[in-house]
């Protein structure tokens, strides 16, 4: 099957503590990674047992430690699940469903970064919680009861590592980062003032690489736009 090497839209601020712990990329893997970020990591696929592992950087991430630096410029590949022909499932979600994998690696990052990045698909509070389709409907009184139930668990225990925000390499058009879970988590850290929080990665396919840049520019214009 001949597939791709996805690239991660952003550069993502990640602890440099998480990232020490990462071994290394074997040397067959991190040699079709073209991209030539300081600190790169490659996504592992959690049903076959992968682990991220590190491409290069790991002098960067000591550097880092030993300045006491919060976090550091990352950039994450993956290879894609999906084969370059087989382009149907790049655009189609009920298509893409069936490729999509995920590491179980949990980062930290800076919320208030995540956010400047324009990869939410909307904000969610009070008003509009669990309020998703008409197919997946609860009450108000059940809505307002696990929202509250959620805030009440954030502000006692502070924002789980067991509950990281997902977020999906290449999700737009088989480009652009989205964030896939955690959008009510999102919503009560802004308003409860709680910037560190956890994250891992999804991921299914990408188009080829000079497509992902030629396209990304497009979307970065409209985001700006947007926003």
């Amino acid at each position: 099957m001949s597939t791709t090497i996805g690239y991660s839209s952003e550069l993502y601020l990640i602890d440099p503590q998480d990232l020490i712990k990462l071994k290394k990329t074997p040397v067959a893997d991190a040699a079709i990674v073209m991209q030539k970020d300081p600190i790169i990591v490659l996504v592992g696929n959690s049903q076959s047992k992968q682990k991220d592992t590190l491409v290069c950087g790991r002098d960067i991430i000591k550097n880092a430690i030993a300045n006491n630096l919060e976090y550091v410029e990352v950039r994450f590949v993956f290879h894609s699940n999906i084969a370059n022909w087989n382009i149907l499932p790049i655009f189609f979600k009920g298509l893409r469903k069936n490729y999509k994998f995920e590491s179980k690696t949990i980062y930290h990052t800076s919320l208030s970064h995540l956010r400047s990045l324009h990869i939410e698909r909307g904000f969610r509070n009070a008003e509009n919680a669990y309020v998703i389709s008409k197919r997946w409907h609860i009450t108000p009184e059940k809505r307002i009861e696990k929202y509250n139930k959620l805030k009440n668990s954030i502000l006692k225990k502070g924002f789980s590592d067991k509950f990281p925000i997902s977020i999906m390499l290449c999700r737009r058009m088989g480009i652009k980062d989205s964030v896939d879970d955690g959008h009510h988590r999102i919503g009560l850290c802004v308003e409860n003032n709680i910037d560190r929080i956890a994250i891992h990665f999804r991921a299914a396919g990408a188009l080829m690489p000079l497509m992902q840049k030629f396209g990304l520019k497009i979307i970065n214009k409209l985001c700006k736009i947007k926003h």
